[in-house]
């Protein structure tokens, strides 16, 4: 069975030699093991334990805090718009058939109105009345 670019990709990027870190053969190694992680998380096991005897085994050999990191990037937060639809929502000019959204009413940041500051106001004219 031929293996995926991704898991080719994976392996390649374990077998090099780490220049100054190993923050991309840590990277790759998580991408690699990522299929079983997601099923336990879904199975309900903790990000804790499922480190935890990843490290025992020796597959991971990074920490807990770069385990977590990669856990919520890569696996928990869900992946933002396109690049296309992120240039149209700020107004790029690049590409002419597709236009920025009009704000609508919905979508407008309501305005809020401020509210007046009741209490003390300083007059520097002071009243004869206010005085007696």
């Amino acid at each position: 069975m031929n293996k995926t670019i991704s898991d080719r990709l994976a392996a390649k990027a374990a077998g090099k030699k780490p220049l100054a870190s190993n923050r991309n053969q840590n990277r790759a190694i998580f991408l690699a093991l990522r299929q079983e992680i997601i099923q336990a998380l879904g199975d309900g096991w903790s990000i804790k334990s499922i480190w935890g005897i990843l490290h025992e085994e020796g597959k991971v050999a990074f920490g807990y805090a770069s385990f977590w990191n990669y856990t919520k990037r890569l696996i928990q937060t869900p992946p933002g718009p396109p690049m296309e639809e992120r240039a149209t929502e700020r107004g790029s000019t690049g590409d002419t058939s597709k236009t920025a959204k009009p704000a609508t009413a919905a979508t407008a940041a309501p305005e809020k109105e401020i509210p007046e500051i009741k209490g003390f106001t300083f007059n520097p004219s002071p009243k004869k009345e206010d005085l007696i």
